[in-house]
């Protein structure tokens, strides 16, 4: 830290020792990819790398057709956008997708933002404020509690996948106010599921409204991928907001959020980071519709492979003695380290060994349940699965960290 800065009382010191790590060589992010391969592979540094550490689910990226449309959407409308969707960046591309999407859903109209988290900011600040009340699972992603920051509304934070713990909650904000329920629908570092029917219950029973992300569960939960409403079979009316992205299972970018025409017309209004924002760029929209079709074409046959891959690796590890989470009905594994330092150190000999994974601290997971995470996809294929968890065994054998 330069003089200045201390004479100014400026500290930059992070959550994560990030000097103790790069000092032991232990750092492992950042690293520049430098080509996608086939079936899961990629180039890192010169070396290849088998890709466990992404969110390509259904395995669509790099797809020739996708490809296409997004030279197609280059052809018709060039590279850029020329302003927000309120003034000159609405196309009808970007219209096309988001009729695509509500339908998708069982709802009436979406919304297409740039990017998740701002989907997530712009959404919940527009829809309630000062006097009013979120209620938030405590392991929500950060970008709906920033989200609540930024609306001013008075913010609780209920215990993880805890209905009791909400409804205690509900029973103390005044029955006049605004209340809004947000939780994820599957939970992103331990694949956990969210107790949905009980939230829908609670939500009916004090009247308030509930806002669901579908980042992890869209696409992928289910044996169609129909998400979360797919997999406890209910009414998509029973969740009044859904929100997802477009850069995990469909390759593309952007976040959205689906609701009642009423509700989507009110946030194209009043969501700053919609109105004051650049459009979602046109090959960005046309990569999105163009996945949306590969997968309502293919979306049982790729869910499968999806769900048979996360099987496959899974079983192995365990097999093996190695400790996973044990929530996780979808392709998110947790693998159970403990200590962030040790999964660090366990990172950087997963990579040397040519599986490209990360090791995830505290406070992203609670104190002491430092993982690492691997991501399975479609695309891999059964002998790298297997090869990998063969790899991690005999990595955690070595550390001595097998029961």
């Amino acid at each position: 830290m330069t003089k200045r800065m201390k004479d100014r009382n400026f500290s930059w010191k992070t959550h994560w020792d990030i000097d103790y790590l790069r000092e032991n060589d232990i750092y492992t992010w950042f690293q520049e990819i430098e080509r996608e391969l086939e079936d899961g592979w990629v180039i890192v540094n010169g070396k290849k790398m088998l890709m466990l550490g992404g969110y390509s689910y259904l395995g669509l990226n790099r797809n020739p057709q996708i490809n296409q449309a997004a030279i197609d959407a280059i052809e018709k409308f060039g590279t850029g956008m020329s302003g927000s969707r309120f003034l000159a960046g609405t196309t009808e591309l970007h219209t096309q997708l988001e009729k695509k999407i509500a339908s998708l859903h069982g709802k009436e109209d979406a919304m297409v933002l740039t990017s998740g988290y701002l989907t997530n900011v712009s959404t919940i600040a527009a829809l309630v404020g000062k006097n009013d009340y979120i209620l938030s699972d405590k392991l929500n992603h950060a970008s709906i509690i920033d989200g609540a920051i930024y609306s001013q509304a008075k913010l609780i934070r209920y215990k993880h996948n805890d209905p009791g713990s909400l409804e205690a909650a509900l029973k103390s904000v005044p029955e006049s106010s605004k209340k809004l329920v947000i939780t994820d629908s599957v939970f992103s570092m331990s694949g956990e599921v969210v107790n949905l029917p009980d939230i829908i219950k609670l939500c009916k029973k004090y009247g308030a409204l509930l806002m669901v992300d579908e980042c992890h569960s869209m696409f992928v939960l289910g044996e169609k991928g129909g998400g979360i409403v797919e997999y406890f079979g209910i009414d998509p009316d029973d969740i009044d907001i859904i929100m997802s992205t477009l850069s995990k299972a469909i390759p593309a970018g952007g976040g959205y959020v689906t609701a009642s025409k009423e509700i989507i017309d009110y946030l194209k209004h009043e969501s700053r980071g919609f109105i004051y924002s650049i459009a979602l760029s046109s090959i960005m929209i046309s990569v999105a519709l163009k996945a949306l079709d590969i997968f309502e074409r293919d979306r049982e046959k790729l869910v499968a492979k999806l769900h048979t891959n996360t099987k496959i690796f899974s079983d192995a590890l365990l097999a093996q003695g190695v400790p996973l989470g044990k929530k996780s009905v979808t392709s998110i594994v947790p693998i159970i380290v403990g200590d962030a330092n040790t999964a660090a150190i366990m990172a950087k000999k997963c990579q040397e060994r040519e599986l490209y994974i990360h090791a995830v601290f505290p406070p992203v997971v609670p104190p002491g349940q430092a993982i690492l995470r691997a991501s399975i996809t479609a695309e891999h294929t059964k002998e790298d699965l297997l090869s990998a968890a063969e790899k991690i065994y005999q990595i955690f054998k070595e550390a001595e960290l097998l029961q």
